[in-house]
């Protein structure tokens, strides 16, 4: 549990160190991290992998059509 603590003191002084070269609050940083900047960033990704497994499906198609094909007729 200790290592924990210190992880967590760390972060806090890291949060007031943003906040002070900021002029702004502990608790302002901590809602722009945590409530807008994290989801944020999880919506991002979300969308990003969404994407990417649309793109994967096109080339997948492309792969079986083609690929597969050409090792099935070799063997």
């Amino acid at each position: 549990m200790e290592f924990i603590e210190k992880i967590f003191a760390l972060c806090v002084k890291f949060l007031h160190k943003i906040a002070d070269l900021t002029g702004t609050s502990y608790e302002f940083v901590n809602v722009i991290i945590f409530c807008v900047i994290g989801p944020a960033v999880l919506i991002y990704y979300f969308f990003r992998v969404w994407g990417l497994k649309k793109e994967l499906k096109k080339y997948k198609g492309l792969y079986e059509r083609f690929v597969s094909n050409d090792i099935n007729n070799k063997e």
